[in-house]
């Protein structure tokens, strides 16, 4: 009786295993189904941003596995992780050799617009390797950064507010984000008075970035609307902005007597106080003058707030240097224009820079050179930049558009579906390189399939419609979904040549009748 009841069992045991098993499968978002080149590469043209781990086995690579695992789930939308294990079988070891990969126990790579991009180089932990996947052409994140280990870093709202509940020691907090130079400039001074102020203890040194999405309450909450911003907290409150010098000299003296009146930040001199500068500047009174009698005179019109200006500075002042050098004829020159702006209002400055080349008084052209080789170059044989390629049209603008179908709102996208048994949808975004190519082809299938009134090739720019494309979770460009009467959704997967689209609207999911179309 027992040895029937087990094997009355057993089936219904290993049903379920199997439904456990595929559970977790289809649970998890690696790709571990690459066997043969061509369907890597095919990968490499899908998907923008793909993160590799090769393993010598799984067995080998359990810790980092776990951890890649964890972050494909983070990552969802984001990112595409692969799982490739070279050890599996003579298939898996033949595609690691023709991609040249050894992993010892396993390699981590990152390809991005289908090419190879990098290796990857941040720490082995799931925040790491999301952050990375967020940004994989970004800086090394700063919590990172062996400089800036004495800081605190946190993560998001959650465990700031919370440390501010538990933690009533003094604190400053750095707020800042990873576009700004200013925020890189400061971090060494930063991190090396953290550094020094926990040698003294009772002292907190930290940092939050705020373009992260999870800290956009914090940002909103301290009225945070430029970069860094640094405030000073006493048990737990805010007490005031930082506004002293940022050295590290200055935070430290400042958190050891956070009351005393810091002194004033020393006012940079102007750039025309240079005595030692081999750039001429003009004003007013002086321009029309000092280009008259010039026969090649490139002129910069800045802001002296203007970073990019700032960045030019260093490149146009060694530039005037080597043209002394080498006897190259011709004046750079400079003027403020916040200052003189009656002189830039006659050339219709607008932005900063802006650089004018001048023979003899007259305003020949605008030129676009910023770095100091190419300043030079320009100098010795001044010539007219060709005019820049006319702007591209907007997909509906170009020739046999019309076959694709161009969204204007959320409520013609779903009326219009709701009608169409098939329709595939192209979110993009007009800047994108894959999307510029694969534009025709999808316009081509449109145009083969165009007198079905059931099949719709419909395409959504996502810089004009972005609360459509967060509706649908695009995260990447261009993201292609099939729809059956705005009820079924699939990912469009496949190839993206016209004769791919057309094959695919042709036994489209859900349907094993291809007459049907």
């Amino acid at each position: 009786m027992h040895s029937q009841f087990v094997s009355l069992l057993l089936p219904l045991f290993c049903l379920l295993s199997s439904l456990v098993a595929a559970k977790t499968k289809s649970s998890s978002f690696i790709h571990d189904d690459i066997v043969e080149y061509k369907d890597f590469k095919k990968l490499l043209r899908t998907k923008n941003n793909i993160l590799a781990l090769y393993v010598s086995s799984t067995k080998a690579a359990a810790a980092e596995l776990k951890i890649f695992r964890e972050a494909g789930e983070s990552i969802r939308g984001t990112g595409t992780m692969l799982l490739v294990d070279c050890g599996l079988d003579q298939e898996h070891k033949k595609l690691c050799k023709k991609l040249k990969i050894t992993p010892d126990p396993y390699t981590l790579k990152h390809y991005k617009d289908g090419d190879y991009h990098k290796d990857y180089d941040r720490q082995m932990s799931v925040a790491s390797m999301v952050t990375f996947m967020r940004d994989p052409s970004g800086d090394l994140p700063w919590e990172e950064d062996p400089a800036g280990k004495d800081v605190v870093h946190f993560s998001d709202a959650g465990t700031f507010t919370k440390h501010l509940r538990k933690d009533i020691r003094p604190m400053l907090v750095m707020f800042h984000v990873p576009w700004c130079g200013f925020c890189k400039k400061m971090k060494p001074d930063y991190g090396m008075a953290a550094t020094e102020l926990k040698t003294k203890g009772g002292y907190v040194i930290a940092a939050m970035n705020v373009e992260r999405q999870e800290n956009a309450p914090i940002r909103k909450l301290f009225n945070i609307t430029g970069f860094p911003t640094l405030i000073y907290f006493e048990n737990g409150k805010l007490r005031f902005t930082y506004e002293g010098e940022n050295t590290k000299d200055a935070l430290v003296e400042f958190m050891l007597n956070p009351n005393a009146k810091p002194a004033p930040k020393a006012k940079k001199p102007e750039w025309s106080a240079d005595t030692n500068s081999e750039i001429v500047h003009l004003t007013t009174q002086g321009f029309e003058a000092a280009v008259k009698d010039e026969k090649s005179v490139l002129v910069m019109f800045y802001a002296p707030w203007c970073g990019h200006c700032k960045r030019m500075k260093p490149e146009y002042e060694k530039a005037a240097l080597q043209m002394k050098q080498q006897n190259i004829p011709g004046i750079l020159a400079a003027l403020d224009a916040t200052k003189e702006q009656a002189i830039g209002e006659k050339y219709k400055v607008k932005s900063y820079p802006t650089v004018k080349y001048f023979s003899h008084g007259v305003h020949k052209f605008d030129v676009n050179v910023r770095e100091a080789s190419k300043i030079v170059e320009f100098m010795k044989d001044p010539k007219e930049p060709p005019p820049p390629p006319p702007p591209e049209k907007n997909w509906e603008e170009e020739e046999n558009a019309q076959e694709v179908i161009h969204f204007l709102n959320d409520e013609t996208f779903s009326s219009t579906l709701k009608r169409k048994k098939h329709a595939l949808v192209m979110f993009y975004a007009p800047w994108c390189g894959h999307c510029k190519h694969t534009k025709p082809e999808f316009t081509a299938a449109a145009i083969s399939l165009q007198d079905d009134p059931r099949v719709a090739f419909v395409a959504v720019d996502c810089t004009k419609h972005s609360a459509l494309c967060a509706k649908y979770n695009v995260r990447g460009y261009p993201t292609i979904l099939y729809f059956s009467y705005l009820k079924t959704k699939v990912e469009y997967n496949g190839g993206r040549t016209s004769k791919d689209f057309i094959s695919y609207m042709n036994n489209p999911p859900n349907s094993n009748d291809r007459s049907e179309l």
